[in-house]
């Protein structure tokens, strides 16, 4: 009798556990699902960087049959630490166009980030935590609502490789080696920082094992240290070393490399980017809400921070503190870590003594600061939809080949309050209507775009690019001239220009032969 009761009473265990592991995948489902709802909502995603990076694509495809784009730029293929996107939408625009293989890129970015923060979750609480589940709450961070697309792709491949480690760590040297090296180099193909933070990751769980090997500060250490980090570093080093060798130097580049620390305010800046973009007081205040619900979970024991995922987190931190912001040819190197660094803590948080008295409430309380994010983004984006569609409305009327100049009125408290950003919408027209765009991504490290030698003068002559608040003088080059947020920008009476287009963000002029117009029709503002 006792036999049957056992078998009965094991059936009923497997049974309860194979409900309880549907459940759990019915609920992360719906969850990665809900991280993408805003990726499915609009016709333009509002990521700042976006266009650059999608007129980059149409470039690269449309280059060898196109007059006009030869005459502006050329691509030179490289091995540089920038790959993620070129490489995915290379592959994926044999099945779909562009503009989708773009957004099924980002949508495969935030599906990256909360699988691979489950996996960690999962492997460092054996299986039992759940807080993975409030990744949602990140995944809209200043980083991605920049479009630093290959890097937040980065950053979901290196805590889901992360993940893998954990599981394959104490295997033979061989499997761990078979294992590291081409995570390394995948890696290093998406982004130099998201091969940093996996090799951060990874260094800081052996370091933790080995303190807890050797008991603590003690004679053994230095010996676990050393034995427990040979292996990662003797697979990842080599890895770094030969992409290093094989990669152009950063001398192969026309920007100069400029090496410029945050001030207190940008470090700020770039901790309050985990979830700040767009609408300060809203955001921050939703920050301040995890924070303090993250605070309330570990005062009562709810949650710890498991030591692997501290150690890291701790590295981590220090390694953000002394960034520069900006050095061999890259910007918002230090803006990038916070948001990053959010992932790995969530990941580390793990089960408490009082876990199962307090999951409910504060599964709710999370629960509902990340759907409120969600709908947060959802609400911006769709509200800011009309902007964008009237502004291709009118770049698809430019005629191919243009050559177009960009001014950018500049919105009090800009960089904080984003209704969208606009800066790069001009680079549409480089995708839609093959034009010369200056503040197109080229000749910057780590990109294969570069402008010919004409436009590469006038690149420099318009500050590298960047789109000036004034026009009082209009080199011979352009043929039209797009002024954003007009309100706030000054465009002198005396250049040749005729509107041809104009919204409430923008107006859209033609350069016309000097004496063919009246000075009386040549109007700064476009007419009603």
């Amino acid at each position: 009798m006792s036999d049957v009761a056992a078998r009965t009473t094991g059936f009923q265990e497997r049974a309860w556990t194979h409900t309880s592991t549907a459940r759990d995948a019915w609920i992360d489902s719906l969850i990665g699902l809900i991280c993408i709802v805003p990726l499915l909502l609009t016709t333009h995603l509002p990521l700042v960087d976006l266009p650059g990076h999608l007129a980059r694509q149409y470039v690269i495809r449309d280059w060898a049959s196109s007059p006009y784009l030869q005459s502006f730029y050329y691509v030179k293929w490289a091995l540089v630490p920038n790959l993620a996107l070129e490489l995915f939408v290379l592959a994926a625009r044999q099945v779909m166009s562009i503009d989708m293989a773009v957004r099924a890129f980002c949508i495969s970015t935030m599906l990256l980030l909360f699988v691979g923060t489950r996996l960690v979750n999962r492997t460092l609480s054996d299986g039992q935590g759940r807080i993975y589940r409030v990744a949602p709450l990140l995944c809209y961070g200043g980083p991605f609502q920049y479009g630093f697309l290959s890097y937040c792709f980065g950053v979901g491949l290196a805590v889901l490789f992360f993940g893998l480690y954990l599981r394959v760590r104490t295997a033979s040297l061989a499997r761990v080696a078979a294992t590291l090296v081409p995570l390394g180099f995948v890696l290093m193909l998406c982004h130099l920082v998201s091969f940093a933070l996996f090799a951060i990751a990874v260094g800081a769980c052996e370091l933790t094992h080995g303190f807890a090997a050797a008991g603590g500060i003690t004679r053994r250490l230095p010996l676990e240290l050393l034995k427990r980090q040979i292996r990662p570093v003797g697979c990842l080093v080599p890895v770094f070393l030969v992409f290093l060798w094989l990669s152009p130097s950063s001398g192969d580049f026309v920007a100069e490399n400029v090496v410029q620390f945050s001030t207190l305010h940008e470090k700020a800046r770039s901790f309050v980017s985990i979830i700040m973009f767009t609408s300060p007081r809203l955001e921050v205040g939703l920050l301040a809400l995890a924070m303090a619900g993250l605070a309330a979970a570990l005062v009562t024991r709810t949650v710890r921070v498991h030591a692997i995922g501290l150690t890291t987190v701790a590295i981590l931190l220090v390694v953000w503190l002394v960034l520069p912001h900006t050095a061999a040819g890259a910007a918002f190197i230090d803006y990038r870590l916070p948001w990053a660094i959010a992932f790995f803590l969530l990941a580390g948080l793990v089960p408490g003594p009082r876990y199962l008295v307090w999951l409910r409430p504060f599964g709710a309380y999370f629960g509902v600061l990340a759907l409120g994010r969600i709908g947060m983004i959802a609400t911006f984006w769709l509200s800011w939809e009309p902007t964008l569609l009237a502004l291709q409305h009118a770049l698809d009327t430019l005629p191919r080949g243009a050559r177009l100049m960009v001014v950018e009125g500049r919105l009090p408290g800009e960089g904080i309050f984003r209704q969208p950003t606009l800066t790069r919408v001009a680079s549409y027209a480089v995708a839609r209507r093959q034009v010369f765009d200056p503040g197109l991504f080229a000749n910057m490290s780590g990109q294969l775009l570069f402008f010919q030698p004409h436009y590469t003068e006038l690149w420099k002559q318009d500050n590298l690019g960047e789109s000036p608040d004034s026009l009082d003088r209009l080199a011979p080059d352009y043929n039209y001239v797009l002024v954003l947020v007009p309100a706030l920008a000054r465009i002198s009476s005396a250049l040749p220009l005729v509107c041809q287009e104009s919204g409430a963000y923008f107006a859209l002029y033609k350069v016309v032969p000097e004496g063919t117009v009246p000075a009386s029709e040549r109007r700064a503002p476009c007419p009603d």
